[in-house]
């Protein structure tokens, strides 16, 4: 047990007084938890309170929600279904931001995240479905110079967050 010191209490406050309540992630079936694990931990260094996933049986899968080293500080929302996250999120006031490799897609740096965002992300194979797409606001993706078309889930979070 760790004992709350007034460095303790004022470090804490600190962390807290940096978070952004109106930023989230809503991860849809992102399977692999290595992935999961740097996703989560990726908002917890940005600050983010919240992230949100969609898996089909409304549960994120323990050894992904266990892996995540950051569920300490960061909420996980589970969801059954891309429409019933999508609902959740636009009640929160928030506007989706897809991070998709789609022709029309805008440069993420062009974007203005200070605005209440759900930055979405897809999985590792086939990326966002297109249910999540049509729900977004704006597609945004991650220039790409090399041959590859699109980055690893965790890194294209990490770059856009």
């Amino acid at each position: 047990m760790r004992i709350m010191t007034p460095e303790r209490f004022r470090r804490i406050r600190a962390i807290l007084d940096r978070r952004q309540p109106d930023l989230t992630v809503l991860l849809e079936n992102v399977h692999k938890p290595h992935n999961f694990a740097a996703v989560a931990r990726t908002c917890d260094a940005v600050g983010i309170l919240d992230a949100h996933a969609v898996y089909p049986d409304g549960r994120i899968p323990r050894r992904l929600a266990a892996g995540a080293g950051a569920e300490r500080w960061l909420e996980l929302h589970a969801h059954p279904d891309v429409a019933t996250a999508v609902r959740r999120l636009r009640a929160e006031g928030l506007r989706l931001v897809a991070a998709h490799p789609a022709p029309d897609a805008v440069d993420f740096r062009e974007v203005d995240f200070t605005r209440p965002t759900a930055l979405l992300l897809g999985q590792e194979k086939d990326g966002l479905s297109d249910e999540a797409l049509a729900a977004a606001d704006q597609v945004v993706a991650i220039p790409m110079l090399g041959a590859g078309l699109s980055l690893n889930v965790s890194v294209a979070a990490a770059l856009v967050l």
